[in-house]
């Protein structure tokens, strides 16, 4: 490769990952945040059941 073709490249590569640095910014900003009202519905439930109700239940 010449030296002109390396300096092509060179430009190329920079603007390429200042565009991809962008991007990831504008994406990141872009994240909604979830409200506290749903986030307390969305919790995960207590996986260990208490069998003993069960068992008393007809």
């Amino acid at each position: 490769m010449t030296r002109k073709e390396w300096l092509i490249a060179a430009i190329f590569t920079f603007i390429l990952i200042v565009a991809w640095v962008i991007f990831d910014v504008l994406h990141t900003r872009a994240e909604v945040e979830v409200p506290q009202k749903v986030q307390e519905v969305i919790e995960p439930i207590n996986p260990n059941f208490n069998i003993q109700v069960l068992e008393t239940q007809p």
